[in-house]
């Protein structure tokens, strides 16, 4: 009878389920899939986060002289292993040692049973951090290299470098946080041969099955991965990538221990590779976006005959150096058909309003409306009021949309707009709700792009039949990685000037109750000359989900309700106000109001002072709880004060010593600094992108092997390589360019680009 052939199993995709790799089964893909390893290219693209040199593991002997912090491979034999219960705390604690040396090894949120992992006698080898106790050293949730058999013999002791010290109740400290469980059993390993890859914990994935199921994929179709990057330009900018993650993933045993240090510090070319790759694909996309806006038609709103005079005739000051470039640039662009896409940034004060005032005046005396979209009613109360005065010499009617204006008024403001009677119409997000239409939308303005969806942004200028030009104003300087990325559609002005008078404040940290005497003291000072003060707290009041008074210190948070109370006594016969997002709006403008003519000459308020609040004569800002507030919004708060020329002051009041922690690393950045764009790169470097913008609500992109803080050089050598190309290639229809063509549209569909709401 004739042996029947095996059937052969039919070729592996990049894109076929991570089932289909020999050893993973239903249970296994389960497990990974929450990670995002569902398919064999995903599995590829899942690269080691660290690497250990098996090649130079040193006897104990020898290791026990590594400084605190070393990261080392050691080997030796187990002299004890036990798992270890305190108050519902649970450990492995394994000796090891070799001769009269020895080091105590643990691991944290373990099994139970893990201890039989290590049984006496057996040689062993482990990688991980040196911690140094003394004469003795420990290791906390090291690497198991290799575990072979070997003879107990008897337990020699801790010996002079062990020593025992558990207490009655042991506290691991910072050591506790678990680094990786041993799983169940070590990984194979030939520890005298091998650079061995560690992955990121998988959840219910041990780490030989999954490094198993990455050396499966490796095998399938390792050689057909493909990032985008063309091959002439990848052989230019570090080989191919398939090239990349294939050593990634499997080290050769040759590679210079230099290579392993810089793997570990992510400064390897293949990693540079898979980082330049990603934010190639990521400038295409932004190229693309700005080359489809290119296509839209927009108004044409040249300058009037006498544009110039009627500006100085509406505006009360002399334009900066700076506002004057800014405008000129404008004017250029909204003359054209093309849609404008700037974003205007610049520091607290130097004078954004007065930009966009020249802009609407431009758009309205070519016949066309202007929308000016702001985060919150306060401010567009305040903006309305401001534009309406300088627009008023000048005959044009501004009007003011928000959602509390009552049913009448706003159905009397909603005709008007839709007849084209109003040229400047301010509002907060109600101006793209339903009911609002314009007759003839030629420019939206939208005032701190960062508080606004993307999509928001794009629902304004869908509102008219032609692409209306698009002005974005923050006072929250972008850093400029951002700026090419999450901003990248949008050209980019800056307002690097401040106006004549305006003097920075002094910005101090003042703590405890000591120091917070000293602020008011200063307040009452102040307030002594005439002059005036804000004082900003975290929370509005006491409330079902705010800790009671009694429990204030320890939370940290200040309710500016009590401390309105409080400061009524304490700076009497000085009137306090009260403002915060829960009173009516009508009642807010009435304590500003009162504010700012004097009427009061303390306003305790919450955050809704942030933005674009200006009362001159406040020369003093209090911060309570300041610690708990973002960088960007104590810069924010520190620019309300100083706006009348005199000396102003910034007090940042905390509750307790500096700790090291992030709010103390805020606090000291903002004494240290009065430069917004300094601050706005420390911002980014202390939250990322994604927690700074809000991913989904201002597209930042998503990334996963760049850093915007680290690679700007590449992110900037990156985009100009892909506009290049599509300079030459608009439609990417070259055979050359289908790997890109299929990456970007992988990419945007997934909204790996910009975010759920990229534009």
């Amino acid at each position: 009878m004739t042996k029947r052939a095996p059937r052969a199993r039919a070729p592996i995709a990049l894109d076929a389920p991570v089932e289909r790799l020999k050893g993973v089964g239903p249970a296994l893909a389960e497990a990974m899939a929450p990670r995002g390893l569902v398919t064999v290219e995903d599995l590829l693209w899942f690269v080691p986060r660290r690497y250990d040199d098996a090649r130079a593991i040193a006897p104990l002997a020898e290791a026990i002289a590594a400084a605190d912090g070393d990261r080392i491979a050691l080997r030796g034999r187990i002299a004890s292993a036990r798992l270890v219960f305190v108050r519902r705390k649970r450990w492995a604690e394994v000796k090891i040692v070799d001769g009269p040396h020895g080091v105590l090894v643990r691991w944290f949120n373990v099994y139970g049973g893990v201890e039989k992992r290590f049984p006496v006698g057996a040689s062993i080898a482990i990688a991980g951090l040196v911690r140094r106790k003394g004469a003795r050293i420990e290791m906390a949730n090291p690497d198991v290299l290799a575990i072979a058999p070997g003879n107990p013999g008897p337990d020699p002791g801790p010996g002079p470098d062990l020593v025992l010290d558990l207490g009655p109740d042991p506290d691991p400290g910072p050591e506790s946080v678990p680094v990786s469980d041993p799983g169940p059993g070590p990984v194979p390993v030939d520890v005298a041969a091998r650079i061995v890859p560690r992955y990121s914990e998988v959840r219910g994935v041990p780490p030989a099955k999954l490094a198993s199921a990455i050396a499966a994929a490796l095998a399938a179709v390792g050689d057909e991965l493909d990032d985008g990057v063309p091959a002439a330009l990848a052989a230019r900018t570090g080989g191919s990538i398939a090239a990349a993650v294939r050593a990634l993933h499997a080290p050769p045993a040759e590679l210079a221990a230099d290579d392993v240090l810089a793997l570990n510090a992510g400064t390897h070319a293949w990693q540079r590779r898979l980082v330049w790759g990603e934010l190639f694909v990521l400038g295409a996309a932004v190229a693309l976006r700005r080359r489809a806006r290119r296509d839209e038609r927009a108004p044409a709103c040249p300058r009037t005959v006498g544009f110039a005079a009627e500006l100085a005739r509406a505006l009360p000051f002399a334009l900066t150096g700076a506002q004057a470039r800014a405008i000129d640039e404008l004017a250029v662009e909204l003359g054209r058909e093309i849609p404008m896409s700037r974003l205007v940034q610049g520091d607290v004060g130097a004078g954004k309003t007065a930009v966009a005032f020249a802009a609407a005046l431009q758009v309205a005396r070519a016949g066309h409306q202007v929308a000016i979209m702001v985060p919150t009613e306060l401010v567009a109360a305040q903006h309305h009021a401001t534009i309406a005065a300088w627009a008023a010499p000048l005959g044009l009617a501004v009007g003011l949309v928000t959602g509390s204006q009552a049913r009448a008024e706003r159905a009397a403001i909603t005709a008007a707009i839709a007849a084209g009677e109003i040229a400047i119409v301010v509002g907060t997000h109600a101006l793209i709700g339903e009911g609002v239409g314009f007759a003839r939308l030629g420019l939206a303005i939208v005032d701190e792009q960062h508080r606004f969806g993307v999509a928001q942004r794009l629902r304004l200028r869908e509102a008219a039949a032609l692409t209306p030009h698009l002005l974005v104003m923050t006072a929250t300087p972008i850093p400029r990685t951002l700026a090419l990325t999450a901003y990248g559609d949008l050209d980019v002005t800056v307002l690097d000037e401040l106006p004549p008078g305006r003097t920075p404040a002094r910005t101090e940290i003042l703590r405890g109750k000591v120091g917070r005497l000293r602020a008011y003291e200063r307040v009452r000072a102040r307030l002594a000359h005439g002059e005036r003060a804000f004082v900003v707290c975290p929370l509005v009041e006491e409330g079902p989900d705010v800790p009671a008074r009694a429990d204030r210190a320890k939370a940290k948070r200040a309710d500016a309700t009590a401390i309105a109370a409080e400061l009524t006594a304490l700076l009497a016969p000085a009137r306090v106000g009260l403002v915060h997002g829960r009173v009516s709006a009508a009642e807010r403008a009435a304590v500003m109001g009162a504010f700012a003519r004097g009427d009061l000459e303390v306003l305790v308020a919450t955050t809704v002072v942030e933005v674009g609040v200006d009362v001159p004569a406040a020369t003093v800002m209090v911060v309570e709880d300041a610690d708990g507030f973002g960088l960007a919004q104590l810069h924010q708060l520190r620019g309300r004060v100083g706006r009348g020329g005199q000396q102003a002051w910034c007090l940042l009041l905390a509750r307790g010593a500096a700790t090291g922690s992030d709010g103390d690393r805020r606090l000291a950045t903002v004494a240290a600094t009065t430069d917004g764009f300094q601050i706005a790169e420390d911002d980014l470097a202390m939250r990322g992108p994604g927690e700074l913008l809000g991913a989904r609500q201002a597209g930042a992109p998503r990334l996963r092997f760049g850093d915007l803080r680290q690679h700007t050089a590449l992110l900037v050598e990156a985009r100009a390589a892909a506009e290049a190309i599509l300079a030459e290639d608009p439609a990417l229809a070259a055979p050359a360019y289908a790997g890109l063509r299929l990456a970007l549209a992988r990419r945007l569909a997934r909204a790996e680009a910009f975010g759920a709401d990229g534009g």
